[in-house]
């Protein structure tokens, strides 16, 4: 795998929007990031473009804060000033995607007007994927992405070269939430 997996993820989340004819060619989507200029953004954007440019879909990345209330305020705010061009979402961040549901409350959203996907390791993405709110987020499994990673770094001190790249983690939908939001509750 050449490009980040960040990138790779993101390049997912964009074509299910376009598979799910969510979005179509000359549309907006706006993409929340938690930290402005973080890494994994300006990855996940690369990503995205990969679907989006050849579809001149344009799409606006907005920077946010690792506070919770200011998230959704400026979410909100952004929502709020450009409702009539949004045709979909692509969150950058757990906290981003997990505050769709408080920020369409608070603008008037209903849960499903706007497709959303996104990161999804949190119980308020599990719950905004079981309630409507957000279409298809992403799971990143933690544990394993660690273990793994570990693993493939003892091989490779230990003379074993890997050879090959390890992806962790799952799209999910409604359908599957469920088992996501049991193991992120600690059930």
């Amino acid at each position: 795998m050449s490009a980040p997996i960040s990138a790779w993820w993101a390049k997912g989340w964009a074509q299910y929007l376009v598979d799910k004819k969510l979005v179509k060619d000359g549309d907006f989507i706006w993409m929340p990031v938690e930290v402005p200029g973080a890494t994994y953004g300006v990855q996940e954007e690369a990503g995205a473009s990969t679907v989006l440019k050849p579809m001149n879909i344009t799409w606006e990345v907005t920077d946010n804060t690792l506070d919770q209330a200011e998230v959704i305020n400026r979410m909100a705010d952004y929502l709020t000033a450009n409702r009539a061009k949004i045709k979909a979402i692509i969150g950058l961040g757990d906290l981003v995607t997990g505050s769709i549901k408080r920020v369409f409350d608070q603008v008037g959203v209903k849960a499903g007007e706007i497709p959303v996907v996104g990161w999804g390791n949190s119980t308020d993405t599990t719950q905004e994927v079981l309630n409507g709110y957000v279409n298809a987020a992403q799971w990143q499994d933690p544990h394993a992405t660690s273990y793994m990673a570990l693993s493939l770094a003892a091989m490779a001190s230990g003379g074993i070269p890997p050879g090959f790249d390890i992806i962790t983690g799952a799209l999910y939908e409604k359908d599957t939430a469920g088992v996501y939001d049991k193991i992120l509750s600690g059930g």
